[in-house]
Order: structure tokens, then C-alpha cells, then sequence
């Protein structure tokens, strides 16, 4: 979709969601004065370093994703990934739980539980060798005959190498990294600054947004869709959703809570979204109807238009399209400061 970092995208797909599980009333029918009081929105400050801040931590993002891993030619430094391969004896047997082939550390990360090992690989080069002896922490393999011995390694590198990050993005790391959503870099920056914009203006519109209540028929919809995204991947690993809120350190009527809260954030955001639409009537048209229905396709992965309508719908199709018009309008109004 066209603001693949925006707050439209989260909403859009939530709506769509919210379409299929039946809902009928139209969010832009509301009453909105009953739910929101709406403060400034138009002529609204944005910095111009936070947004740059932002396009650079994007941009550095995108680099990181198509870093590679270079052969330094040099002996290993912390920092460095060393491929190794190790065999080991304990009282002169070997040991194949201490074995390895083409194994890989991070030098300083202390991934391979052994400190003297990885310690050990400091200064070696790719093609050196090395005898270590040393004493195997208790519990390290599960093996009484090796846990808590001292052991001889015979330690081999064939590589030491650096993660290099290029110095400048390329048409063909955002033709990736947007999935074909954009192809050059000079298209990809303008959409960059502009979707972190939006963000920045809407964050401080919701900011100075009161809230009085909320419709509970589409909080209800928000959490029924949160609850069975989560109920289906704990399914997919075999869990109970109570063992999946564990995992988040929290109870199952905690978790249950914090849903639920999430439901009524998202439809506050709602009220606000559209209560500006309402007041500005921003109402899209055939053409801007016509246009996201095509970015939602390319999005979501829809063979045809057919397919897609069928399982959104047309409210669905005009509540994302005016969440898009609400973006523009606010960004449109908004003034860049120092």
C-alpha cells in the first residue's frame, strides 16, 4: 500500500477486519461530538530535524537489511565473525559434544558458552590454528563425561570477516525492501519524508484530541479480531492463549485487558480520523476510490478486484480511502518548524 510506515496501513487493514466480521454502521455516520472533542489539527507544528531524524533512522535501516560479510584479510578483533571448526578430547577421548564444523561467533558475544574459547579467537587469522585447554562449565552438555572436565580443543579458522553496510541506498534495495512498491531512490525518499510527516502531525493531533467515549460496538469488532489473530498463532505453535500471555509476562486476564484497551485506542484514533473528514468533508471520489483500491491490492496480494471487494467490502474500500484523504489533508496543513 502507498504509506506502507503510516498509521493507514494499521488502520486499513483493521477496518477491512472489521468489515468481514459483519459490522454495519459506517464510522463516518457517527455523531462525533459525542465521542471526541477535537483540538487544533490544521496549522499543526512538526519539527524538521525529527523528520529528518526519522527518514535517517529509515534509510539506516535499509542499509543494515543489505549489510554483508566481507573477509578482512586481518587477525580477528571483537566485532569480527570468525567460521570455525572444532574437535575436543576429555581424558584423551574425544568428546563430539564440544564438536564442530563451520560453526560461526560474533567475536565479543560470548554465544559459544566456552569464555576461553572465544576468547581465544582473538587475534587468529583465517587458516590458524589453535590448541585451547580448558575446563567445561557443569551443565554444558548434558553429558557427566564431559561437563565439568577439562577438555583440549583443537580450534581451526577459515574465515574472519566483517558486516560491511553499504554507504548508499540503490534502486534495487528499495525495489526489495518496498516489495516493488517503490523502485528508485528518488521516489522512495519523497514517500519517506512524507509518510513520517503524517505520523509526527497525527501523533500531536491525537495528543491534543479529548476523548468522552467510544461507539462499543466497534471496540467489541477491534478486540474479537485481536483476540483471534492471537488465538490462531498460538494455535499455530501448539499453545493455549494463556500460555502465549506468559510469554508477554503478563496473566490471561491481563492479556485479555491490554487487548481490550488496544480496541478502544483504535477506535478513539477512529473517531478522531473521521470526525476530521466530517468536518473538512473529505469525501473520496471515484478516482481516489478507484486508487487505493488498487494500492490495497498490490498490498495485500489480491489476484483481481473481484476477490478483494468480496472479502472487504465497500465500506471497508471508502473508510481506508478516507483515512488516506485525512493524511494528506493534515500533512497538507501542517507547518515545518526548526
Amino acid at each position: 500500500m502507498k504509506k506502507l510506515f503510516t498509521l493507514l496501513l494499521v488502520c486499513a487493514l483493521t477496518v477491512c477486519m472489521m468489515a468481514s466480521c459483519g459490522g454495519s454502521d459506517k464510522l463516518f455516520d457517527y455523531n462525533y461530538d459525542e465521542y471526541v472533542a477535537l483540538g487544533n489539527y490544521k496549522g499543526v507544528e512538526v519539527s524538521a530535524s525529527a523528520i529528518e531524524t526519522e527518514v535517517q533512522a529509515q534509510i539506516d535501516s535499509v542499509l543494515a537489511s543489505n549489510a554483508k560479510d566481507v573477509d578482512t584479510g586481518a587477525a580477528a578483533v571483537e566485532g569480527n565473525k570468525v567460521v570455525y571448526s572444532v574437535t575436543a578430547t576429555v581424558n584423551g577421548a574425544d568428546a563430539a559434544e564440544l564438536a564442530k564444523t563451520d560453526a560461526s561467533l560474533t567475536l565479543g558475544t560470548g554465544k559459544t558458552g566456552l569464555d576461553d574459547l572465544d576468547a581465544a579467537f582473538v587475534g587468529m587469522s583465517a587458516g590458524d590454528k589453535k590448541e585451547v585447554t580448558l575446563t567445561v562449565p557443569a551443565d554444558h552438555t548434558g553429558n557427566a563425561e564431559v561437563d565439568g572436565k577439562e577438555a583440549v580443543l583443537s580450534v581451526t579458522v577459515s574465515a574472519v570477516t566483517e558486516n560491511v553496510k553499504p554507504e548508499e541506498l540503490t534502486d534495487e534495495m528499495i525495489t526489495t525492501a518496498t516489495n516493488s512498491t517503490y523502485t528508485t531512490v528518488a521516489d522512495y525518499m519523497v514517500y519517506l519524508r512524507s509518510a513520517i510527516k503524517q505520523n509526527l502531525v497525527w501523533n500531536t493531533i491525537l495528543a491534543n484530541t479529548t476523548y468522552s467515549n467510544y461507539p462499543k460496538k466497534e471496540a467489541e469488532m477491534y478486540y474479537d479480531n485481536y483476540l483471534a489473530s492471537y488465538q490462531n498463532s498460538a494455535a499455530q505453535y501448539g499453545m493455549t492463549l494463556e500460555s502465549m500471555a506468559s510469554m508477554y509476562g503478563m496473566t490471561l486476564d491481563a492479556f485479555q485487558n491490554s487487548l481490550a484497551q488496544q480496541a478502544i485506542a483504535q477506535v478513539n484514533q477512529d473517531m478522531a480520523m473521521f470526525a476530521v473528514a466530517a468536518k473538512e468533508n473529505l469525501v473520496p471520489g471515484d478516482e481516489k476510490l478507484a486508487s487505493v483500491k488498487q494500492e490495497m491490492m498490490a498490498y495485500y496480494g489480491y489476484p483481481d478486484e473481484a476477490t478483494m471487494m468480496a472479502d472487504i467490502g465497500e465500506d471497508a474500500l471508502e473508510q481506508s480511502a478516507t483515512y488516506e484523504m485525512v493524511m494528506e489533508f493534515v500533512e497538507a496543513n501542517a507547518v515545518e518548524v526548526e
